[in-house]
Order: structure tokens, then C-alpha cells, then sequence
């Protein structure tokens, strides 16, 4: 009885979504495909911008809203100088942007069960921050080390997950989903055009770098999108939201077949 009843109750849906800078746009598109089709998530977890994004889409805001309010992203927001020495950049903005959308809220309150995930300085380890305000998480996990401050809670500082744990399937998988689909932003393309200066050559030694240590963490989700991001949008080029929006969403388009396959079959 206990068999049947594994096989034949409804599939818990994990989200986990990585970091990625303005890539990280494309996640609303994925995310406006799940919508349209129907695929109720259960779990989500995130890293950096997928932390942000992951955050509001937990807090009940409908992904059709999030690519009207995308507009309103700018880095210039977020240049708010500290006064500390571990980074050019506060967190404080980022956690005003979240709380302007969805309020002040703490994670236990959210519609879907969040998690964010950040790593610690002193132990080298990941921190997954699933209790406390959403803001304060996602913001912690967007913590890009040596532009944004460290963030000290607990004897230890903390930065953008990325470092760590760029693709959190394992974090989402904890929280107990059956199925867990995994997006990431971070381009895999090879390029057609090579990049034009400094800032684009360490952007795309970045990328490949990350992209190389999360080939364990694709392997343990049962879906993965991957957007395909034009070789001419770098990380910073957050006005570029509308084709990142456009470019998740047909990299999920392509793969809702499988995801109700799985779900049903699993």
C-alpha cells in the first residue's frame, strides 16, 4: 500500500534557479512558460539573481507582473556606497527593491517554500538561508564578492552563493521535491564574436568558470533549461531584459513536454 501510494500521489515540484547577473532575467520568462502551462511548483531555490527572482515569484507575484516591473531594474539603484571595507556596493538596495515588490515579509509566510543560498567566508561553506526575511536572504545571496559587502551574521560573512553553489538543485531536493528542475542562466554557447574588452573577457572566463563547476549539479535535477543568451548581452546589460524574458521562455517552451512527462511518470 505504502508503494501505491508513492507511485500515484501527486509530484513535488522543485524549482532551482541560478545566479547569473542580468541573465538572471531570463528566469521570469521561464517561469511565464510554467504559468501558461499549468506547472504548479512547490519548492524554489535560488542563488543571486535567481535568489531575487525565485523570492518575489514565492511571495504570489504573477510572472506576467514581474516582466512589467523588470523596467524598473537599474544598477544605477543599487549604487549606494558603505562603509565598511568588504565591498564597493550595499545590500541595502537590493533589499528596498525586493520589499517595494512583495513587502517586508519573513520566508515562513511565503506562498511556496524559499531558500537562498550564499556561502561563508571564514568556513569555505555553503549557508542556506531558509528562515528570516525574504529580503535579507535574497539579498545576502546577491552579495558578488569585492562589488557588494559581505553581510556578517553568526561569526560569519557572507556572500553570493554563486561562489559556492551556482545551481541549488541539491538545496531544492532537501526541501523535499520529487521532481526538480533546475534553470540555468549561465551561457553555455560558443561564441561567434570574441568578447571586445577587459571587462567581457573576465565576464566570459566567469562564465565558463561557473559553468564548469556545476556539471554534478545538473546531473541531479530531472530537467534543466538552459536559455540561449545572445552573444551580444553581457552581464551588466540589464536593459537588455525584454530578449533574457524572451529567451527563458522558449527554453522552457521546449521543454514542458518533458516536464508533464515526468511528472505524470515519475
Amino acid at each position: 500500500m505504502a508503494l501505491l501510494d508513492k507511485i500515484f500521489r501527486k509530484k513535488k515540484i522543485g524549482l532551482a534557479l541560478s545566479g547569473g547577473a542580468a541573465y538572471g532575467f531570463a528566469h521570469i520568462g521561464v517561469l511565464k512558460a510554467l504559468k501558461k502551462n499549468k506547472i504548479k511548483i512547490d519548492y524554489v531555490a535560488g542563488v543571486s539573481a535567481g535568489a531575487i527572482v525565485g523570492a518575489i515569484f514565492a511571495a504570489g507575484m504573477d510572472p506576467d507582473i514581474m516582466e512589467v516591473n523588470a523596467k524598473k531594474v537599474g544598477w544605477f539603484r543599487f549604487l549606494k556606497f558603505p562603509l565598511g571595507k568588504t565591498g564597493i556596493l550595499s545590500t541595502e538596495e537590493i533589499e528596498k527593491f525586493i520589499i517595494e515588490n512583495i513587502g517586508d515579509k519573513e520566508i515562513k509566510d511565503l506562498n511556496i517554500p524559499f531558500a537562498a543560498v550564499a556561502v561563508d567566508l571564514m568556513s569555505g561553506k555553503e549557508v542556506v538561508i531558509d528562515k528570516g526575511k525574504v529580503a535579507r536572504a535574497a539579498a545576502i545571496s546577491s552579495a558578488f564578492p569585492g562589488i557588494f559587502s559581505a553581510v556578517e551574521i553568526d561569526n560569519k560573512l557572507l556572500v553570493d552563493g554563486t561562489v559556492y553553489n551556482n545551481l541549488p538543485t541539491s538545496v531544492v531536493k532537501k526541501m523535499g521535491a520529487d521532481i526538480v528542475i533546475a534553470v540555468d542562466v549561465i551561457p553555455a554557447n560558443h561564441l561567434k564574436k570574441a568578447p571586445a574588452n577587459q571587462v567581457q573577457i573576465l565576464e566570459r572566463a566567469y562564465d565558463i568558470l561557473v559553468k564548469s563547476s556545476t556539471e554534478q549539479s545538473r546531473k541531479m535535477a530531472n530537467i534543466v533549461i538552459e536559455p540561449e543568451i545572445p552573444d551580444d548581452i553581457w552581464h551588466f546589460d540589464v536593459d537588455e531584459y525584454p530578449q533574457l524574458i524572451k529567451a527563458g521562455e522558449e527554453a522552457a517552451r521546449k521543454k514542458i513536454a518533458e516536464i508533464k512527462t515526468k511528472v505524470t511518470f515519475f
